[in-house]
């Protein structure tokens, strides 16, 4: 997100990458832990978002990387001295990977088109009138097929407001687009002392928190009486330029999960009423949907809470091999019987995992019958 704040314009805070990576970490296409903590999975047999369009209003994407170049639906650049809208930069590749990746890797959406709207240079800095600019081309683009965008997503932000910016979010929310803005990285962690970034401040724009894998709020993460809800923004994997993949930290992370879950939300939307949700819908849904982390109800670190697709979700749980004690969102539990390895595979009681993770199920004793001979586990979810 952002270093310093100018009235004419906007610089990303560079975040440290904790490794590149040139594969990913299995021979199936790897799901990161951001993505199933806000159980995308849960949709997928549904939707994966085709058909739906999500503006990456960054500093361009890399349309070569393989898990994003089958999901660019094309891009535009208005950054004056970088025609392209090649990544020069890594972060918005990065952001858009979160969304749709679709190979290697797997985004919130990974069947969503993904629009390049590059108004970042190399270093991450962008004018307001760069930005006013793309967001207006985004407004109005239209695809080969008739596609239009659903969703802008912008992982940029600054402490000034500006008019002329907050006029075209306007018009882009009042034409049907839903606008995901990361909340801001100057937070301390303290409800009582806010830090405002716009323009994820505005009332139209979805505002974004950050928090880590075990579901506790980053310490750099933005909090105030604007904040929606909270998305996974710590360590974050996902693509960058030249074939591979960075971990990376931030709210410019946690809004892109809450930018796949919109498309999600939208293509459902769509297949089931035959028309698309209004941003207002949306909001609401996220609200109702979110689960508290923090005070019930509204609170100006979470928001409403973390987004997810799973209404008791919100859970990281880490198990540990032939020890009864167990986490659950860093907290110290007890299982009935440790786990061990088994052939080189953890295995554990299925009946307390399911109870975990709040699915029902019952195990049937053999009984000697044809159909039943050495007994039965039957599971609902």
């Amino acid at each position: 997100m952002i270093e310093k704040g100018e009235v004419m314009g906007m610089r990303l805070r560079k975040s440290p990458i904790l490794g590149i990576y040139n594969k990913a970490f299995s021979f199936e296409p790897y799901i990161p832990p951001g993505i199933s903590l806000m159980a995308a999975q849960k949709m997928w047999p549904t939707t994966q978002g085709k058909g739906m369009v999500v503006a990456v209003v960054d500093t361009g994407i890399d349309y070569l990387h393989p898990d994003l170049k089958n999901n660019l639906v094309g891009g535009k650049s208005f950054v004056p001295a970088e025609k392209d809208y090649m990544d020069l930069n890594g972060h918005g590749t990065h952001v858009a990977g979160i969304i749709a990746a679709n190979g290697k890797i797997l985004g919130m959406a990974p069947e969503a088109g993904l629009l390049a709207v590059k108004v970042l240079n190399r270093d991450g800095f962008g004018t307001n009138s760069s930005i006013i600019q793309g967001l207006a081309w985004a407004r109005r683009w239209e695809g080969d097929k008739g596609q239009r965008v659903n969703v802008i997503n912008l992982s940029l932000g600054g402490p000034f407001p500006n008019k002329d910016l907050h006029n075209e979010i306007i018009k882009a929310v009042n034409a049907g687009i839903t606008v995901v803005c990361a909340a801001g990285n100057a937070g301390d962690a303290n409800p009582d002392t806010p830090e405002i970034s716009y323009p994820a401040y505005y009332l139209e724009t979805l505002a974004v928190g950050a928090i880590n894998l075990q579901t506790g709020i980053a310490d750099f993460s933005n909090s105030n009486d604007r904040i929606d809800v909270v998305a996974p923004g710590v360590d974050t994997y996902s693509t960058y330029p030249d074939k591979s993949y960075v971990k990376l930290s931030g709210t410019s992370m946690a809004a892109p999960h809450l930018s796949g879950a919109v498309a999600l939300i939208t293509s459902r939307y769509l297949m089931k009423f035959n028309q698309i949700p209004t941003p207002d819908y949306i909001r609401s849904y996220l609200h109702m949907q979110a689960v508290d982390l923090g005070d019930l109800g509204f609170d100006n670190l979470y928001g409403y809470g973390l987004f997810t697709f799973n209404t008791d979700g919100g859970k990281a749980i880490k198990l540990i091999i032939d020890q009864r004690k167990y986490y659950l969102n860093n907290k110290e539990q007890q299982l009935k019987k440790a786990p061990f390895v088994h052939e080189g595979e953890p295995v554990a009681s299925i009946r307390e995992i399911c109870d975990l993770l709040s699915t029902g199920s019952m195990f049937i004793p053999p009984d000697g019958s044809e159909d039943n001979p050495t007994g039965q586990v039957e599971i609902w979810s």
